[in-house]
C-alpha cells in the first residue's frame, strides 16, 4: 500500500499481503470462495470488512467509525477479490471493481477522499455505470461460468440489514 494515500485499491491475495492498513475492505460482488481465502489471510491487527454491491454505505460508515475510534486518520485498503483463471492465477472482475468503486464513492461522501488513482478509476466506473451495475454483474457471471448454464444467472448478493454487517476483527 502506498503511504501517500489514505485509501488504496489492491487485487487478490497478493494485494492483501501488500495492504498494510488499519482497515481492510474485501470487495467481492458474489461473496465467492475468494472471500473465504482472503478472510483466512487477512491481518488480525486490522478491522476487516466485507463489501458487496448492497452494503457499500454501511461499510463506509464502519470505516469512518473505526477512524473516529482510532482518533487519527485511518489507512484503508480495499482488496478486490476477483476470480481465478483455470491455472489458478488472478482474474480481475468488473463486478468486484464496481463494488470497490461504490465503497470509494461512499467513503468520499463521508469525507474520506484522499484515495489512490486506482480508487479514483474504480469510483468513476461505479458512479458512471450505477444504472447498469446489476446487468453488468449478471452478464459477467454468465461469462465467467459457461460450464454451469442457469436460467436465473448468478445468485443475488445476500441482504445486509444490520448496521456494519460483515465486520470482523
Amino acid at each position: 500500500m502506498s503511504a501517500h494515500y489514505q485509501v488504496t485499491l489492491e487485487w487478490g491475495a497478493a494485494g492483501l499481503q501488500a495492504a498494510a492498513a488499519d482497515i481492510v475492505v474485501l470487495a467481492d460482488a458474489d461473496r465467492g470462495p475468494e472471500t473465504e481465502v482472503l478472510l483466512r489471510r487477512a491481518p488480525r491487527t486490522a478491522l476487516v470488512l466485507e463489501a458487496t454491491l448492497v452494503n457499500a454505505e454501511s461499510i463506509a460508515r464502519a470505516a469512518l467509525d473505526e477512524q473516529e475510534r482510532l482518533g487519527d486518520r485511518a489507512s484503508i485498503a480495499i482488496v478486490a477479490a476477483g476470480d481465478r483463471w483455470a491455472d489458478g492465477s488472478l482474474r480481475p472482475t468488473a463486478a468486484d471493481l464496481l463494488v470497490a468503486g461504490r465503497v470509494v464513492d461512499e467513503l468520499a461522501e463521508l469525507g474520506i477522499d484522499f484515495h489512490s488513482p486506482a480508487c479514483a478509476a474504480a469510483c468513476a466506473a461505479a458512479v458512471s455505470l450505477r444504472g447498469a451495475t446489476n446487468a453488468l454483474v449478471a452478464a459477467e457471471g454468465r461469462r465467467a461460468a459457461p460450464a454451469e448454464p442457469t436460467a436465473a444467472g448468478p445468485e443475488p448478493a445476500p441482504e445486509h440489514t444490520p448496521e456494519h454487517e460483515g465486520a470482523t476483527r
